[in-house]
């Protein structure tokens, strides 16, 4: 029965064409990436749906048809990734666009942009508690369509950036399954200068005066509960170099993602949560120049105040690699901890007689002193 419930929500997962922000896989969550990397010859296939839907009322009365007084508008976005760690610290990530919603002419935009990720980490300090990370990313523009409300900005040009993360796990022997952090600090340019972002009628090409960039942060928790874990992660972005103010999702922004992980089988897990932005004010949004439809509709200007995120994730070993049970893996994480101790306690036994020596050395040292002193009445005598 338990298999079977597994099977009807891969099939409802599946069906639903699903999304991953592409250079957050090799073990990362939905904004943050993790100090660790894939280990060798583990591959990682990552889906991952995010929706937003409204029902657009018209601001004024006088512009909507006789026929209808509103409009559905739905925002849906989908990647596919793969990641594979190909060497020890290192793993590569490639994830495809497979659907856009950019409520232009070519609605779905299908297939959109390649994102392609370099990963080094899992470089540990700390009695292997701290684990970090670096990675390179880049954004390919294969899309028809980019500048598109509603969603992150994608502005048709070679977009780059570099991520470093630094994970802290209560257990560095199992840490999948013990209480994790995690802190994310980055940089994203988006690389536009020249590049036509809109065009009127046909006719007037807006384009772009300068680089946009970003810079990155990103804070999540971790907590194990069996099959689940409860996740948190709060991501946001501050323009180092703000873009011109006819890019749609112009804009500084915060969110706070709670999410769930349901992981009924060593080679799947299933992620459900839910974007919620915390920012920007008014203040923070600089579109203009644009068709901007909140003028007419009431729906956000640039990103929406929530969205939903939904993902697959399947873990296969390669390259003569196999899965472990739950058995292999606590007996090995018990040798682990029984070489750890003795490790330990033959540094307290090399301490002891390090201490047992400076005893040796304080005792002749008092012994010497008292000679000393004993020649020195003798000296004195005489």
């Amino acid at each position: 029965m338990k298999l079977l419930n597994v099977f009807l929500i891969l099939f409802v997962a599946i069906t639903a064409t699903a999304q991953n922000p592409g250079s957050t896989a090799s073990n990362g969550m939905f904004h943050t990436h993790t100090g660790r990397v894939l280990d060798e010859g583990m591959l990682q296939f990552k889906t991952n749906m995010n929706f937003y839907s409204k029902l657009g009322e018209f601001l004024d009365v006088s512009l909507q048809a006789d026929d209808y007084t509103a409009a559905n508008w739905w925002l849906v976005a989908s990647n596919l990734s793969a990641a594979y760690g190909f060497y020890n610290h290192f793993d590569f990530t490639a994830s495809l666009r497979l659907y856009q919603d950019t409520h232009y002419e070519n609605e779905f935009n299908s297939p959109g942009d390649l994102f392609l990720s370099l990963k080094a980490g899992s470089f540990q300090f700390g009695r292997r508690k701290f684990n970090t990370s670096f990675t390179t990313s880049f954004r390919i523009p294969l899309g028809e369509q980019h500048n598109y409300p509603f969603a992150e900005y994608a502005s048709g040009a070679l977009e780059y950036g570099f991520f470093g993360a630094l994970s802290y796990y209560t257990d560095p022997y199992l840490p999948e399954r013990s209480t994790n952090f995690h802190f994310n600090i980055g940089w994203w340019n988006h690389n536009e200068l020249g590049e036509v972002l809109y065009t009127f009628n046909d006719a007037t090409e807006l384009k772009a005066k300068k680089n946009s960039s970003y810079l990155h942060l990103a804070l999540a928790s971790v907590i194990p509960a069996g099959e689940f874990e409860v996740r948190f992660e709060l991501s946001g972005a501050l323009a180092t170099s703000k873009p011109d103010s006819f890019v749609y999702s112009s804009e500084e922004w915060v969110l706070l993602t709670p999410s769930v992980r349901y992981k009924p089988l060593d080679w799947l897990s299933i992620d459900l949560g839910i974007d919620l932005r915390m920012a920007p004010s008014d203040g923070r949004q600089w579109t203009s120049g644009v068709p901007d439809v909140s003028s007419k509709l009431d729906l956000p200007k640039n990103y929406p105040s929530w969205k939903v995120q939904m993902g697959l994730n399947f873990n296969i070993p390669v390259g003569g690699k196999s899965f472990k049970t739950l058995e292999e893996i606590e007996s090995e994480d018990f040798n682990r901890r029984v070489e750890f101790y003795k490790l330990i306690q033959d540094e307290r036994e090399k301490s002891s007689e390090i201490e047992d020596e400076l005893k040796d050395l304080k005792r002749e040292r008092e012994a010497a002193d008292k000679e000393i002193e004993e020649l020195k009445k003798m000296l004195d005598e005489e």
